[in-house]
């Protein structure tokens, strides 16, 4: 939804279609150039990794096994039950998968690893900055996201009153949780260094700075999707 002046518009599909490739491009981006610095991914990506090196068994597996679950826990939130966000969950968890594996396997050429520490780290904050914009990009068009992403919105309009860090901060914890308990089991860790912490603790933040800063005429849609249904009071 667009705001002029006070008064709102919804998006013409060509809009959307602009935002929408925008911010899944941003958010695969910044993806990719942060696991290629191998400093530490984001909470729930972390988590993935880290029931990998558990089991033996692909990534790409508990991706989409987090994908799946995600989707359908967002419905429970939300108090709805909706096919049509949980399959637009689905698609988008495969769209992001594709292009994330497509950037990080470009970055890789530039082997960023063997960069020096501060130029990861800077490198890193950028990766990882620009996810968050491109987050705060489709939460506000609020059509398909990602499902991760789409508990973040359910969380911060339904449960937090609008606050982005503390839904995102909330979300990541279920991630984190993940990689504690395969630590504990396994005795090892992996995917959780200073990029993590970064992701933690800023990313809501810089999702709220760019819902003022970036496209700022772009605001929250469809917000009947993003908030559970409260009973009516008898009067």
């Amino acid at each position: 939804m667009l705001n002029h002046d006070g008064q709102y518009f919804e998006l013409s599909f060509k809009q959307f279609l602009f935002y929408f490739i925008l911010s899944l491009t941003l958010d695969a981006l910044g993806n990719g150039l942060s696991v290629s610095t191998n400093l530490g991914s984001a909470p729930w990506t972390a988590g993935a990794a880290n029931l990998a090196n558990l089991t033996g068994l692909p990534i790409t597996l508990f991706l989409a096994l987090t994908t799946v679950l995600v989707a359908i826990a967002n419905m429970f939130f939300a108090h709805k039950l909706d096919w049509r966000r949980f399959f637009g969950n689905i698609l988008f968890g495969l769209l992001f998968s594709f292009l994330a594996g497509f950037f990080t396997g470009f970055f890789n050429l530039f082997h960023l690893v063997a960069y020096p520490l501060w130029a990861k780290i800077i490198l890193d904050m950028i990766g990882l900055t620009t996810i968050g914009i491109g987050i705060s990009i489709y939460q506000r068009v609020n059509v398909i996201l990602h499902p991760i992403d789409d508990l973040t919105n359910i969380l911060r309009f339904s449960y937090f009153h609008g606050s982005a860090p503390k839904a995102q901060m909330s979300n990541f914890v279920v991630g984190i949780m993940i990689s504690l308990v395969c630590w504990l089991l396994s005795g090892t860790v992996v995917a959780l260094n200073i990029g993590t912490a970064f992701a933690f603790f800023c990313q809501g933040p810089i999702i709220a700075w760019s819902d003022r800063h970036i496209f700022p005429m772009l605001v929250h849609g469809n917000l009947d999707k993003s908030h559970k249904d409260i009973p009516q009071q008898p009067h």
